[in-house]
């Protein structure tokens, strides 16, 4: 639009130059060449002049273009390998997006030797190479590529080609490799949030929970509340069970640093009970426990504290009595009741809640402990019937609910953005204690 109307007013100046010149007195121009001349009116001439002047540039410019036709064809050659360079990258990463890994592989390869004779950046074409290379578990090709990606990379480029090769380690699970890159990055860009993911990747995949706890404040912006609550706990898990490797200071010391939240958690209380216990502290599992119970009455928590060993029995019991009353027709409240009266000694006690959680739940674990008590009171026929309904295949509906034995959970490797379930083993029946005799174990 703008070309029209300059076009229109250099025609208008025309029009009126020309009217303006009309308007003169009658003027002649003489042209003499070799004893002739030509005569014609100076509106003429100016015409002619104009439109000879116009051809002399354009001949000129036609002289100037061939003169430098090498360097333009040259250039158009440039441009369209540069052109084909890049729809070869579309379409490689078109083709790894969708699956087809060796011809996002020859793509990216094909475009990135097209930029590199054009000394053109060919870094993002060697670095997805790379990727699709090892997809295809073609580990010499990858590393070729990646080392092709170094060769070109300036300092900016050379940390994405570094952050690209501990990315693909850590999806391969060589987290040595991954750490020694991913923490030279970190020092360099502490705030990068994909180093900061990948670092806690690779300190998972390692089980170096505290590692793992330090990086996960850097980590939360990116995980939603779930998520970030998930590994709070799976770290945690992680701390305690490497603090039960060493001293009960140690242990101690990893309690002591989650956070309170944290240290109301169920099953981090029953890992550390279980903690303290296998370190020959149960008189501080039962403390513990007991603390909690009085709170929250949960039953998984009196079960555990059910199963203590070398407690003092006959103050379990005192407790167990003074929560009885929340949990008076509870199946496992009453087995629990009934296994630490067995092992207080107190017999009549024992029996009494045994048959009331037979009757509420005719579990095999039941039945065990049921045949134990009535042989400990010299009732042999009546614990052989016992002795037998517990190893006789129990209907669904009636097996107690609950884990009746929780075991001392071990962090498994993470998984992220998955729940993590605690293993729990069959439950037994606990040793009696206090008089030397040892008493059998049934399993279910």
């Amino acid at each position: 639009m703008v070309r029209i109307i300059l076009i229109l007013l250099v025609l208008c100046l025309c029009g009126v130059a020309g009217y303006a010149v009309n308007l003169l007195p009658q003027q002649r121009v003489y042209v003499f060449a070799a004893g002739y001349y030509v005569e014609t009116s100076l509106i003429v001439w100016l015409i002619l002049s104009l439109i000879a002047s116009g051809l002399i540039f354009y001949c000129l410019r036609l002289l100037c273009v061939l003169w430098h036709s090498p360097q333009i064809l040259s250039r158009s050659s440039s441009v369209r390998r540069r052109h084909k360079a890049e729809r070869l990258l579309k379409s490689g990463l078109a083709a790894m997006l969708s699956g087809h890994y060796g011809r996002a592989e020859r793509d990216l390869e094909h475009g990135g030797r097209l930029m590199t004779a054009l000394g053109q950046d060919a870094v993002i074409y060697y670095e997805n190479a790379a990727i699709a290379a090892d997809r295809q578990n073609a580990k010499d090709r990858r590393d070729h590529y990646l080392l092709r990606a170094r060769e070109g990379a300036r300092q900016q480029q050379s940390n994405l080609t570094r952050l690209t090769e501990a990315e693909i380690h850590v999806q391969n699970g060589a987290y040595e490799q991954a750490l020694k890159l991913l923490e030279q990055l970190h020092n360099e860009e502490p705030r990068n949030s994909k180093i900061i993911a990948l670092l806690d990747q690779t300190y998972a995949g390692q089980q170096a929970w505290d590692k793992a706890w330090s990086n996960l404040s850097a980590l939360r912006p990116q995980l939603d509340t779930a998520a970030y609550d998930s590994r709070r706990k799976t770290y945690a898990q992680g701390i305690l069970h490497d603090g039960a490797k060493g001293n009960i200071q140690a242990l101690e010391a990893a309690w002591k640093r989650l956070p309170s939240d944290l240290r109301r958690d169920k099953a981090l209380i029953l890992q550390y009970a279980g903690a303290l216990a296998a370190n020959d502290h149960p008189e501080e599992a039962e403390k513990l426990l007991a603390g909690e119970i009085r709170q929250s009455q949960d039953l998984e928590l009196i079960q555990a504290y059910s199963q203590l060993r070398r407690a003092d029995f006959r103050a379990q019991l005192e407790h167990m009595k003074q929560w009885e009353s929340k949990h008076a027709n509870d199946a496992i409240f009453l087995y629990a009741k009934a296994l630490i009266a067995y092992k207080a000694k107190d017999l009549d006690t024992a029996l009494q809640a045994i048959e009331e959680a037979v009757k509420r739940g005719q579990a095999p674990e039941a039945f065990a402990l049921y045949a134990q008590i009535l042989d400990a009171k010299n009732r042999p026929e009546a614990a052989l019937l016992a002795y037998r309904q517990s190893v006789a295949p129990a209907h669904p509906e009636q097996a107690l609910e609950g884990d009746l034995l929780p075991a001392a959970p071990t962090p498994p490797a993470v998984e992220l953005n998955k729940e993590n379930k605690e293993t729990v083993e069959p439950p037994a029946v606990a040793d009696q204690s206090g008089d030397g005799k040892p008493n059998e174990e049934n399993k279910a």
